[in-house]
């Protein structure tokens, strides 16, 4: 699959806000094929890093460049937030993933028109299934407390983009977690490592996990998955199938998988996020928040959202009860 997601990774952060206000223009929609690629490390990606208002910044892997390797990923950033630079906004077509990294300094208050309203604390994990549609609005749970984390961008397959919307979530104590004599730590956000399994069930299975490096781990690339690498501090030497690729802090790699193992070893003590799942061989038409098959889910998606079939949800702060939450609209 050739992703050309309309620059996707950058509009993420300025599309919310037109979003959240209702603003909605004729879909500058970009169609993405699907092309046969071998087996390969993907070069080595850096983080790019924006910045807005001095309330929020984040660190970005451009997953567009990574073509047919980052599937089914769409946006992987880290982010560092102390307001609340986004209103209610709408998704659809993928899963929303918000994981709060165990050193934020605050909690993440998460809530969304299915009617729930979340406080998740460092170490926790948040998943909006948006599928055929759900607002949600992300904050810091304290104002000027900084929450930092990742923000992570799954697709759904044709068989998943109009299912019902659910939302998932851990707290830090519900997520499994493995160790071995070495001090090497992995955090199972979703799927499994080495029998430690994650009791997140979504639609479709993924892999996350969170690692903390000391001496070096290894995990299975099932045939025609795709894993992406995001070192976020220290250096990794990545091996496979024959190859060594080192990647340092702030770095991203994807491997295109047909199957083997896949052995990181860490240089000095490293902090990085691994995330696997099948790639999705399908068309994608993209359009600010919403990812579908076709010009015309686009079009669905966007009537759904403009006549309230995603639902409502009443921004924080705003006349009535802070807390105001209205259910979802069938």
């Amino acid at each position: 699959m050739n992703v050309q997601l309309a620059n996707l990774h950058q509009r993420r952060h300025t599309t919310c806000g037109d979003w959240a206000g209702g603003a909605f223009n004729q879909p500058n929609l970009t169609t993405i094929g699907v092309i046969a690629m071998p087996i390969e490390f993907s070069p080595v990606i850096a983080a790019k890093a924006h910045a807005s208002g001095g309330i929020f910044s984040v660190q970005s892997i451009d997953l567009e460049g990574l073509g047919e390797r980052a599937s089914p990923f769409a946006l992987l950033d880290t982010f560092r937030v102390s307001g609340r630079p986004f209103g209610p906004h709408p998704h659809a077509g993928f899963s929303a993933i918000t994981y709060v990294f165990e050193d934020s300094k605050g909690a993440l208050r998460s809530r969304d028109s299915l009617g729930n309203d979340l406080v998740v604390g460092p170490g926790g994990i948040v998943v909006l299934q948006a599928a055929r549609g759900a607002l949600h609005e992300e904050t810091p749970a304290e104002i000027g407390r900084e929450l930092h984390g990742a923000q992570i961008y799954v697709n759904l397959s044709s068989k998943s983009k109009l299912a019902a919307p659910q939302t998932l979530w851990l707290e830090k104590s519900q997520v499994p977690e493995w160790r071995n004599g070495d001090g090497d730590r992995v955090r199972v956000l979703a799927g499994s490592f080495e029998g430690v399994s994650s009791p997140l069930a979504p639609a479709e299975p993924f892999t996350l996990f969170d690692a903390g490096l000391h001496r070096e781990i290894s995990f299975s690339l099932e045939k025609d998955h795709n894993a992406l690498v995001y070192v976020l501090a220290g250096d990794v030497a990545v091996r496979a199938a024959g190859r060594v690729q080192e990647v340092r802090g702030e770095q991203a790699l994807a491997l295109h998988g047909s199957g083997g193992r896949v052995t990181l070893k860490a240089a000095q003590p490293a902090h990085l996020l691994v995330l696997s799942g099948a790639e999705i061989r399908e068309p994608i038409f993209a359009h600010g928040p919403f990812i579908m098959n076709d010009r015309s889910q686009i079009e669905a998606a966007v009537a759904r959202y403009r006549s309230g079939g995603m639902g409502h949800l009443t921004p924080h702060g705003a006349t009535g009860s802070q807390d105001a939450n209205l259910a979802a609209t069938s």
